[in-house]
């Protein structure tokens, strides 16, 4: 949502990171008055009762992609085959360490039998694989499109063949603790505006459909 939050709310006062590593923040202590995640993460708090599981809202979904750096030739990753030989080809391939998209290209790296003839992997700790790929730390970066599409430097190469993709769905609610619960809400539901919703797609970020607000 980085992208998302950038272009329709400037000035928010957000921390970003990825869904794990927001998590371990809470469970330690840390809160806020709304909290965006992978709607597995948003369950997890609410079965916690850490968010108000009444005020949760999906926001969209969002593939995973590859890029190269900006004026880079685009490789083949059309086909599965083709995928495979470019990820072989390639000096260096970078994902998160973290992030639902790094452990699924992780993961999808042993699927695929080609984890250990890659030449070089790199795993980003903290922010965005595509400033990775910007700096000319790796060739080929992956990471959730939505993710990709607001970095400068870089050129996304496209998505994952069909059969390789997997989506990650993303929710919103309040937390427990908020002062501003009202704020909180009202914030939630800019998120289904137009301008949002805008946004997201700029950003390849499909938003979902939103019902209106039940007002009691």
């Amino acid at each position: 949502m980085k992208g998302v939050l950038d272009d329709a709310a400037p000035g928010l006062r957000v921390q970003f990171h990825a869904t794990q590593a927001l998590l371990k923040s809470i469970a330690a202590g840390e809160t806020a008055d709304v909290v965006i995640l992978t709607t597995e993460g948003i369950e997890q708090l609410a079965q916690q009762g850490k968010v108000m599981a009444a005020t949760r809202v999906e926001l969209g979904s969002s593939g995973v992609g590859l890029a190269v750096r900006t004026g880079a030739p685009k490789p083949d990753i059309s086909s599965i085959p083709a995928l495979k030989q470019t990820l072989v080809n390639v000096q260096s391939v970078a994902h998160s360490r973290m992030g639902a998209s790094g452990i699924y290209f992780a993961q999808l790296l042993e699927r695929l039998g080609i984890a250990d003839k890659l030449k070089k992997r790199v795993i980003v700790e903290k922010g965005p694989v595509g400033a990775a790929v910007a700096r000319g730390e790796a060739e080929l970066g992956a990471q959730l499109l939505c993710e990709l599409a607001p970095v400068a430097g870089i050129d996304i190469v496209g998505p994952l063949p069909d059969e390789l993709q997997k989506s990650s769905v993303f929710a919103a609610a309040v937390m427990s603790g908020t002062a501003k619960r009202a704020a909180a809400q009202a914030f939630l539901d800019f998120l289904g505006t137009a301008a949002v919703q805008a946004a997201m797609r700029k950003n390849l970020f499909i938003p979902a459909p939103r019902s209106p607000r039940r007002r009691e």
